[in-house]
């Protein structure tokens, strides 16, 4: 399964730089129905399963894969990410860790650093030319408590309106969106960001 949130980088505070990347980490890290952290990776790779996500300009997407047989209770656990998330201050400082080697790795990639000379030649108040990987340094400007505030507020744009799902699996289709209806219905809606973007690199 996947789900794809129409919310990226691109819509990071111009103050913190990294915010949507800090949020597909966390969101992993435990919610109110399923309160351990990692259960849900513990629980894939209990059922020969795996997890990841990635955060473009526009997009956020998390996925997973697992044995047939698990799958339905998967999306539950899945589903909770989007309802409740506990964004707690045990993991706020340990996924800050996270992205700052995530970015010490990508400072090697010749390919990441052509990346970010391409974004510095975009249009000035364009967001392309935001930082969207972050590190210690722009996510913690502000101190951990900040963060974690900044953090629930972003997480308002994650309204089920602008998320697209996608399933597969063994079960017949009736039995799948049930199991979809059950799972993420009660996503509530929050606040619906409609935000539009033209060219970075606009003609001279």
């Amino acid at each position: 399964a996947a789900l794809s949130v129409h919310l990226g980088f691109y819509s990071d505070p111009e103050d913190l730089p990294g915010l949507a990347h800090f949020c597909e980490h966390m969101l992993f890290l435990g919610t109110k129905e399923y309160p351990e952290e990692n259960s849900f990776e513990r629980f894939l790779t209990a059922n020969s399963g795996s997890q990841n996500a990635f955060t473009t300009e526009s997009a956020t997407t998390y996925f997973f894969d697992v044995s047939p047989g698990a799958l339905l209770e998967s999306l539950k656990r899945f589903g909770s990410f989007f309802k409740e998330p506990l964004f707690t201050a045990s993991a706020t400082e340990r996924e800050v860790s996270a992205i700052d080697s995530e970015f010490a790795k990508n400072r090697e990639s010749d390919g990441f650093r052509l990346q970010q000379v391409l974004k510095s030649t975009a249009a000035e108040s364009h967001p392309e030319r935001h930082f969207g990987c972050g590190n210690r340094q722009t996510l913690l400007a502000k101190g951990p408590e900040v963060l974690r505030e900044e953090l629930q507020r972003y997480f308002q744009g994650y309204d089920p309106r602008i998320m697209a799902l996608c399933v597969v699996g063994k079960e017949p289709l009736n039995v799948l969106q049930s199991a979809v209806e059950e799972s993420f219905g009660a996503v509530p809606q929050r606040m619906k960001l409609d935000r539009r973007w033209g060219n970075p690199y606009p003609p001279q």
